[in-house]
């Protein structure tokens, strides 16, 4: 029977993890390793290599090997490789890949499904990249889950017989992306109450400003430079990311490369580095963090005293200047239960086996890590859902028109928080057609945005005087694009929760509870086309509830945006 594993598929290392009976356990690659290096290579006879064996290929062909492709998932379409360019998500795909069959052959089942983490400020276009790797990997997205949330659930499971209501803060401090999560735990269960980030802060900027000293030393004490020397700038980048390692146990470590050529005859470097040295170069980063950090307690409206619990998470977040700052902000050591490099995977591993059915008495709600709007006349922005909204969230506004007599209406939707609609990220566009001809600014159109927990976005609009109706599936990016059996699953998890406050007549909800079990049916088997049938018809109900629902509650035209 196949099964849905959990996924951490970070910026440095990448790692899977499984509920084995009541415990979420991270399973180990085919090296016996628990972590597998997030580095792709192509070997000179053209073998694709991932993990150890890449980052060792990279020591001997740094050309050959590529680090951080997380980074570039949605900003770059593809990279350099031995002279090829190469798609990012087909790299990205490739480690994935190894992750779920190295987990085949350690659990002897088969892997087709996975929650995978994502930082909670990835953009749609990021996570639409996410989720196309792992379909080129052989792997449904099950849930695409934020890396702070993943962590929190694996709290809460560890700490699930706790029925006290703490205020936890996550600090996900990773290889290439920083989190700050509030939230409330009580129990199994955790409420997001905010999030913050930047997708371009962690370790690996760590690693890059202790390369910076060690580099300048090479050149000051021995007259050596790595420009134009790919070996040794990689040689050099391996050690000084090993270094930072050291340096978190030990109060100096040192970084040697022996016979290299001098101006005077071969020498062999070797570069002492104090722990205080490199918490002089660390301690800029993360002062960012701790920005962030009170910038989301002050979102979530609780000072730091408040604050019931510290949950570490990530390999940066082991390094003591990190936890010293921390402390000296929260007022109160980390809760140390769960492993910070394994956290995420964890409750990643959690969360597969929520969606399994295998846990109960396990609950949480995220919040929306983005905005979400319109782009409007004069190419401005207006947004109907905020981030940090408590997920499922919904927003309506009503429209109206820019031209005189306009027959159809372009509806632009964006992610972001710039004024201009140039600043922020497309998601994706749809037609309105069937309006009422009218002199601009007359007709009526309502606009409605709902997001539900599976970070599906769902666009309807309405001419209010013509009836004329139109509605689109968005998600992550793509129109329409979820997979049969995941969008029928949050259908109907929608049709649940929005039929509870509509009065419905028997026909209505005996409709509702033959689709919910036909749903139920299709994603047991794995039905794709009954699924996707599935789904028109629950698209269909749904909008007879919104109906029911009558929930115009704001008008806000055009010209007054």
């Amino acid at each position: 029977m196949p099964g849905i594993i959990g996924i951490d598929f970070g910026t440095t290392n990448t790692l899977a993890a499984w509920m084995d009976g009541d415990m979420p356990v991270v399973l180990p690659n085919d090296r016996g390793e628990h972590s597998t290096p997030s580095v792709v290579a192509l070997s000179e006879s053209g073998e694709t290599l991932v993990g150890a064996s890449a980052k060792s290929q990279s020591m001997a062909d740094p050309a050959s090997a590529v680090f951080g492709i997380k980074r570039r998932l949605g900003k770059d379409s593809n990279v350099s490789l031995r002279g090829k360019r190469v798609g990012c998500e087909s790299l990205a795909a490739a480690i994935l890949n190894k992750v779920r069959r190295d987990a085949e052959a350690y659990l002897g089942l088969e892997v087709r499904d996975a929650v995978i983490t994502v930082p909670a400020r990835f953009s749609d276009p990021q996570r639409r990249a996410v989720r196309e790797a792992a379909r080129k990997a052989g792997l449904k997205a099950a849930r695409i889950l934020n890396e702070p949330t993943a962590a929190a659930l694996a709290r809460a499971w560890a700490v699930s017989r706790d029925e006290t209501e703490r205020l936890v803060l996550v600090y996900d401090f990773g290889g290439g992306t920083f989190d700050a999560t509030v939230l409330k735990a009580r129990g199994g269960s955790c409420r997001v109450l905010a999030s913050e980030g930047d997708d371009a802060l962690g370790g690996m900027d760590l690693d890059q400003a202790l390369y910076s000293l060690a580099r300048a030393r090479f050149i000051s004490q021995y007259g050596i430079r790595d420009t134009g020397d790919p070996y040794l700038s990689r040689m050099l980048t391996d050690l000084c990311e090993k270094a930072k390692i050291e340096l978190s146990t030990r109060t100096e470590t040192t970084i040697s490369v022996p016979f290299l050529q001098g101006p005077g005859g071969v020498v062999h470097p070797s570069l002492r580095i104090s722990r205080s040295e490199f918490e002089v170069l660390a301690i800029p980063f993360v002062q960012r963090s701790l920005l962030l950090v009170k910038r989301v307690l002050a979102v979530a409206g609780v000072e730091s005293s408040d604050v019931d619990a510290l949950v570490l998470s990530g390999g940066s977040s082991r390094i003591p200047i990190v936890s010293a700052m921390l402390k000296e902000v929260i007022g109160r050591a980390p809760d140390t239960r769960v492993n910070p490099e394994e956290i995420v995977a964890l409750g990643a591993a959690v969360e597969a086996a929520r969606l399994e059915g295998r846990l109960t008495g396990l609950s949480f709600s995220d919040v929306c890590s983005r905005t979400f709007g319109l782009e409007i006349d004069g190419g401005r922005f207006v947004s109907l859902i905020k981030k940090n909204e408590a997920l499922p969230a919904t927003g309506r506004k009503v429209f109206t028109t820019v031209e005189d007599f306009q027959k159809s209406v372009e509806m632009h939707v964006l992610q972001g928080d710039g004024v201009l609609a140039s600043a922020n990220v497309s998601v994706g566009r749809f037609l309105l057609p069937g309006i009422r001809k009218a002199p601009k600014g007359d007709p009526r159109i309502m606009v409605e945005f709902s997001i539900d927990e599976g970070d599906m976005l769902m666009v309807k609009a309405k001419d209010l005087d013509t009836g004329a109706e139109q509605s689109v599936v968005l998600f992550d990016g793509t129109t329409n694009s979820m997979p049969p059996i995941d969008r029928v699953r949050s259908l109907a998890e929608r049709a649940r929760r929005e039929s509870a406050s509509v009065v419905m007549d028997s026909s209505l909800s005996m409709e509702l509870d033959e689709l919910l079990g036909s749903a139920s049916e299709a994603a047991r088997t794995g039905d794709e086309s009954a699924a996707a049938d599935i789904s028109i018809l629950l698209e269909g109900l749904l909008g007879e509830l919104s109906a029911r629902s009558g929930l115009i509650d704001q008008l806000a035209l055009d010209s007054q945006l």
